[in-house]
Parts: C-alpha cells; structure tokens; sequence
C-alpha cells in the first residue's frame, strides 16, 4: 500500500540572498499565519553572509531551509516551487513580513471566486 504523503494547503516559498539580518522576520511573519496548514520553505540562493547558521538550531516543523548554488533569484524561486507540497503557493520576500491574516484572506478570495 502507497504511503499518502502530506500535503499542506500553502507553501511559502521565501528566496533570499544575503538577507541574515531581515530573514527571520519573514520567517516569524510567515509562521504566526491564522493558516496553520502550510510549509514554509527557504530557498537561499547560495548567501554567504551566514545565513545558514540560523537554520542549525531547532526551528518550526514547518519550516525547510535549502542552500542552493548561486543562480539569482528566479532560479531560487523555481528551487522553492520544485520543493513545494503545498495545494497553493505563495511567495514572501526575505526582507518583506506579512500581516497575519494574508494566507487567510488569499485563501478566501480563491475560495469565493473558485478559482481553485
């Protein structure tokens, strides 16, 4: 029997590059979302400033952090959209933040348009 894997309703795709100082803001941001149901997934476009180093700890269960080789930042962007599960994505810059409500209000538009 196939294992059925997991699938969140978003993935938040945030691609970053050289941003340490701004990234755990988006990350946090992304994370207090009044929609629990979601992967946020880091795609580092090859930073070397450390921004590794914020990932060696523990972190949400929710959260993947990918360093991939420097390719700017479509490339980064695709990488996040290739690692995604998520029914929906959404995309957070890393020096950006998001209101609480943003996946929720996304979701319901989506929904009261069916545009799924």
């Amino acid at each position: 029997m196939e294992e059925k894997k997991y699938q969140p309703l978003v993935s938040v795709i945030i691609p970053t590059y050289n941003r340490k100082a701004l990234l755990m803001r988006a990350v946090e941001s992304a994370l207090e979302q009044t929609v629990g149901d979601m992967e946020v997934i880091i795609a580092d476009d090859g930073s070397t400033d450390g921004t590794a180093e914020l990932f060696k700890g523990a972190m949400d269960a929710r959260v993947q952090y990918h360093l991939l080789p420097h390719r700017g930042a479509c490339a980064a962007r695709n990488a996040g959209i290739e690692l995604a599960r998520g029914k929906y994505i959404a995309f957070l810059d890393s020096d950006d933040w998001a209101d609480p409500t943003w996946l929720e209000t996304l979701h319901r538009l989506i929904l009261s348009h069916r545009a799924q």
